[in-house]
Formats: structure tokens, C-alpha cells, sequence
């Protein structure tokens, strides 16, 4: 079969397109035939090796994507063949807390990822898509949507009354903000791109913050809700963070994402997170329960992801170079 892999040294010019042994089944797994995958910002870090010594290769690169059953090993009867499926981001983290045997174990990382066109995966690490979501649609959820249900949802009570603040206009930040709206919250979202921030509008943000154009965003979220946003989606890591705390209001919540901006600052105002009750909450993905849950909302609220551009199979390296461009508004897919 064919799949795009790093077989020695990291780096998207050493990403390339191999054929090797199609994946042999094991009691209890399923044989699926891919269809569609996407990326996020994680699996770009990936294949430029910039986790370290925690991603091994030869490493097929991708957590995310969507495909149908070809065949049952011994054992596996919880699909027949022909169902659609999503592989689950982490393989053995179905349900409860995350646990220090599960989080290294990602798909695009510990294991293989879904830049192939078949996989074996066990039954229990798999979802049914729902009859209204295209392939590519579904392909976009295991890893940006349901990070986004874990964080407004699983690690904290969203409720019609809260005021969320959203950074940036990625896969996350738009699964936020749709989540969100359906649940009914007000929403803030912040960018760089007036043109993004239009768009934020027409999918129901209350309210557009450029922080080009308003540097320290947090006044004027203070503008919009004198005691704070009740909810923060933190995707900037170090040089926003300090203004997110500062955004929050007493007894608020933000949950640490991402760290687009970099992973190490000493701007923090402990005294304030103390002071003002705030809890932060670092938030990895989430469980297999959780993503049939975040499955059972979509389909009650009929939500649909946000697919800004889509490449074929063979046009691989050209979707991680334009998701590494900062272009797009959603999600960057692969159909095969």
C-alpha cells in the first residue's frame, strides 16, 4: 500500500510517498481503508522533529482521519465491513481521566498515523461516523474537535450564560466557537485578520477583537464584559497567556491549549490566579467517550466543520506548506 512517511530524518522535504506491506490484522482489530485525513499544527511540529526524542522513526505521520471497514480480524465484532469509522487520537484512552499510559500514545506519534491507505486499528479505538457528516468532514474531528468539546465540556460546565473569549480562527478555535454558540454563550474572538474575523461573525461570534489593531486585547474584552470572560480558549501559550489571566474574571476558567507564541514565559501574575480564584486547565485532546459525546451534540445541533481547503492523496507536502502559511480559516484536509 501507499503512505506518506519519514523513514529516517525529520523535516517536510523528507516526507515522502512509499509503498510498503499492508498492515496484517490481530484478534480484536479492524482493517480500515482510508479516505480522508487533515492536519493540525501538531502533526507540522511532527514532521519537523520538533518533539525530540519522543517520535521515533520510520513514522507515518497524522492523527486525524476517516475511513470504512474492510475487514474483521478474530474476535472484532463491534463493526461490520463497510461502517464508517474515525480512529480515536489516542488509541487506548476510552474513558475516565487521562492517565500516564495513554497520553504518549498518539496516532502520528507513538504509533503510525492516517497518512496511509489502509490501517489496522482495534475496534475499541474506533467511533461511527454519523450518516450527516461527509468523510472529510468527520476526518477533521478526532484531534481539533474534541480538544475543544474536552475543553469547554468534559474539563468545565459550559452553560447558555457564560461569556467565552476564542483565540485565533485555527481547527480548535472554530470547533470552540461553534460548540460554544449551539450551547448558547456569548463569544469573543480575537485575531490578526479582519477578513478571518467577518467570517467568525457570519458563524455566530458576538464579538471581534483584532489585536493588531488592539494589542492588549484584554481591555477590551473588559469593554464587552466589565468582570471578565468566564472562559478563556488559551491557544497562544507565552505571550498571551499573562493577558488571558488578566481577562478572566473571579472564579473564571482557562484551558491552556495551545502555545503558538512559545512554551516558556515569566510574565505570569500568580498573585492574580490566586487572588482571583482563576483555574487553568492544560487540555490534551480527550477519551473515546468523550468524542461520542461531542458526536451525539453535533448531530442533535446539526454542526458541520469547517473545511477550508482540500488536497489530494498525492498533494501531501503541499497542504503542510500551506497550513504552515497561516492561511486558512479551518481545517486543512486530505481526500485519498
Amino acid at each position: 500500500m501507499k503512505a506518506w512517511q519519514i523513514e529516517k530524518t525529520f523535516g517536510l522535504e523528507n516526507l515522502n510517498l512509499v509503498d510498503i506491506p499492508a498492515p496484517k490484522l490481530n484478534p480484536g482489530q479492524v482493517l480500515v481503508k482510508m479516505t480522508a485525513a487533515s492536519l493540525n499544527y501538531r502533526d507540522l511540529v511532527t514532521v519537523a522533529g520538533a518533539y525530540g526524542k519522543t517520535v521515533k522513526t520510520p513514522l507515518i505521520p497524522c492523527s486525524d482521519g476517516a475511513g470504512y471497514v474492510v475487514e474483521c480480524g478474530p474476535n472484532a465484532n463491534k463493526f461490520e465491513v463497510g461502517a464508517r469509522v474515525c480512529p480515536i487520537f489516542f488509541p487506548d484512552w476510552t474513558d475516565g481521566p487521562a492517565r500516564p499510559s495513554v497520553i504518549p500514545q498518539a496516532l502520528g506519534g507513538a504509533y503510525d498515523g492516517t497518512l496511509s491507505e489502509y490501517m489496522v486499528v482495534s475496534e475499541n479505538a474506533c467511533v461511527p461516523i454519523p450518516g450527516y457528516l461527509s468523510d472529510l468532514e468527520a476526518a477533521s474531528l478526532p484531534c481539533a474537535a474534541v480538544t475543544a468539546w474536552s475543553a469547554l465540556f468534559e474539563q468545565s460546565a459550559l452553560s447558555s450564560s457564560d461569556c467565552v473569549v476564542i483565540q485565533g480562527t485555527g481547527g480548535v478555535a472554530l470547533f470552540a466557537l461553534l460548540f460554544a454558540k449551539a450551547a448558547g454563550a456569548q463569544v469573543l474572538i480575537t485575531s490578526s485578520s479582519d477578513k478571518k474575523l467577518e467570517r467568525a461573525k457570519e458563524l455566530g461570534a458576538d464579538y471581534t477583537v483584532n489585536y493588531y489593531d488592539h494589542p492588549v486585547w484584554r481591555q477590551e474584552v473588559k469593554k464587552v464584559w466589565s468582570e471578565g470572560a468566564d472562559h478563556i480558549i488559551e491557544l497562544g501559550g507565552a505571550q498571551t497567556l499573562e493577558q488571558s489571566i488578566r481577562a478572566t474574571r473571579i472564579g473564571g476558567h482557562i484551558s491552556l491549549i495551545g502555545v503558538l507564541t512559545g512554551a516558556n514565559t515569566s510574565s505570569i501574575p500568580l498573585p492574580m490566579i490566586l487572588m482571583r480564584n482563576i483555574r487553568i486547565q492544560g487540555v490534551t485532546v480527550g477519551s473515546k467517550t468523550a468524542f461520542e459525546r461531542m458526536m451525539t451534540f453535533m448531530e442533535k445541533h446539526n454542526i458541520k466543520p469547517i473545511i477550508d481547503q482540500t488536497f489530494k492523496f498525492k498533494e501531501v507536502p503541499s497542504a503542510f506548506k500551506y497550513l504552515e502559511s497561516g492561511q486558512h480559516f479551518g481545517k486543512v484536509c486530505v481526500e485519498f
